[in-house]
């Protein structure tokens, strides 16, 4: 039995947001981490100027409440010139809306990737639910799946594969 090839990056994205709310079926390696660095990588690049900001904000408190405490001169001008609070909550409001974009594509490619292998998709409440009990589902994800039909369905890797034709013996 012929597979598929694989999903690109953005074959893989384009699959996760069409089946954006869909528990049902099977996902393919490729499909579910190919998603999840996507995620990932979505997340950095807004909570990394979020977290670089509120660090911002924590130096600049401290620095001023430094100076009262020792009578030093307080510029408050200057620190609400500087202030980062509005960027902080407009980035952190951002950030929770991106997190809750991805979060249902996320848990249905999971859910999709443990039928593939052949487990229930409720494994991934471990995932959403404990500390290091998450890792286990995401360990689940990795092996490859069974190319036979299993009670979630068809296999995405060897799906509308024609069987090889058999030669037929010459009389």
């Amino acid at each position: 039995m012929n597979q598929t090839p694989s999903l690109t990056f953005v074959e893989a994205i384009k699959k996760c947001f069409s089946n954006y709310a869909n528990f049902n079926g099977r996902a393919r390696r490729s499909e579910f981490w190919w998603w999840y660095l996507f995620s990932l990588i979505v997340n950095c690049i807004i909570n990394v100027p979020l977290q670089m900001l509120i660090s911002k904000k924590q130096a600049m408190v401290a620095q001023a409440t430094n100076a009262m405490l020792t009578g030093g001169n307080v510029n408050m001008a200057e620190i609400e010139a500087n202030d980062p609070t509005n960027t902080i909550i407009i980035l952190g409001i951002i950030a929770v809306i991106i997190s809750l974009v991805l979060l249902l594509p996320s848990l249905a490619v999971m859910a999709r990737r443990l039928h593939d292998v052949g487990k229930s998709g409720h494994m991934m409440w471990l995932f959403l639910l404990c500390g290091v009990g998450g890792l286990i589902p995401l360990v689940m994800c990795i092996p490859d799946g069974n190319p036979a039909r299993n009670q979630y369905g068809e296999s995405p890797k060897y799906m509308n594969q024609v069987p090889p034709v058999q030669p037929q013996p010459q009389m």
